[in-house]
């Protein structure tokens, strides 16, 4: 198995006041949520401004902390990690992805540029928004390509990751591989997109291959078949490793897999193709 590396970076503005609510134990959990605006460059090799909004979880006593302290419109720093949940309602399996802060910093409001969406909401300009994981994958990719003939790969990365529990501690923090302590592990199960040359590279990836993935966190909705409508977060790929070693076979890469040009690794981003039919198959998605 590859490393686990699990990091999520944002810099967004408050849509709200942080939402504070207690556990049965006791535990604070404060419900923040982010609005900003990406800068990515489409096919055409323009830039775009992309709206995003992103609810993020912090627990314990940092929670109690900035609880009272944070505004509607408040700029935010956010440093944390993806973590996978899963549950059964209903005799039907269900799971969600959110963004579990470590360590949030507000940011000095002046000489920022805001736009408010059509609820009033404020959006930051030029905000960041960025996911490094490591991990490796759960099955072949599937590559598709759009009516307009555009490449468009899914790909499924698990992220293991240890964290320690020292009782000194009310929350357990993560720690390298190979450290000393008593740790529990956990896998976090991430969907990953790509688009053209970066999409067509990643389609001779392997099951098992351990990757290196950066990317912008976005969140999808599509009609199930029940007619309800469902949500998922996944990663918007702008680069992509295959690991020297980490693969989940008994061999590992070579040196000329490794040697894929640049434009291989690196991608731009589809904002407007649409797929021919539902992407990837309800089967497929975490919920």
């Amino acid at each position: 198995m590859a490393r686990g590396l699990n990091q999520v970076f944002l810099i967004g503005t408050l849509t709200a006041r942080p939402d504070m609510r207690y556990t049965a134990g006791g535990v604070a959990i404060l419900e923040l949520n982010l609005a900003g605006q990406d800068v990515v460059t489409d096919g055409t090799g323009q830039e775009r401004e992309v709206a995003w909004y992103h609810r993020v979880r912090l627990l314990g006593r940092q929670a109690e902390m900035w609880g009272d302290v944070l505004e509607k419109g408040t700029p935010l720093f956010v440093e944390g990690r993806l973590e996978y949940r899963q549950w059964e309602r209903e005799g039907e399996k269900r799971s969600e992805l959110v963004i579990r802060a470590d360590f949030i910093d507000p940011l000095e409001g002046r000489g920022r540029e805001t736009q408010e969406d059509a609820r009033g909401q404020p959006r930051l300009r030029r905000a960041l928004n960025q996911v490094i994981l490591m991990g490796n994958l759960t099955r072949d990719p599937d590559l598709r390509y759009t009516p307009q003939g555009t490449a468009v790969v899914r790909l499924g990365l698990a992220v293991n990751e240890r964290r320690s529990s020292p009782a000194s501690r009310s929350e357990p923090r993560a720690v390298p591989l190979g450290e000393g302590g008593p740790k529990a592990e956990r896998t976090h199960f991430v969907e990953v997109q790509a688009w053209r040359e970066l999409a067509e590279w990643a389609g001779e990836l392997k099951k098992g291959d351990g990757l290196l993935v950066i990317g912008r966190l976005v969140n999808d909705s599509w009609t199930a078949q029940d007619g309800t409508r469902r949500y998922t977060t996944r990663v918007e790929l702008s680069r992509l490793e295959r690991l020297a070693r980490g693969t989940g076979q008994s061999t590992g890469g070579n040196s000329s897999q490794m040697a894929s040009t640049a434009k291989g690794r690196a991608g731009k981003v589809d904002i407007e193709e649409g797929l021919e039919d539902d992407f990837p198959p309800e089967e497929d998605l975490p919920f």
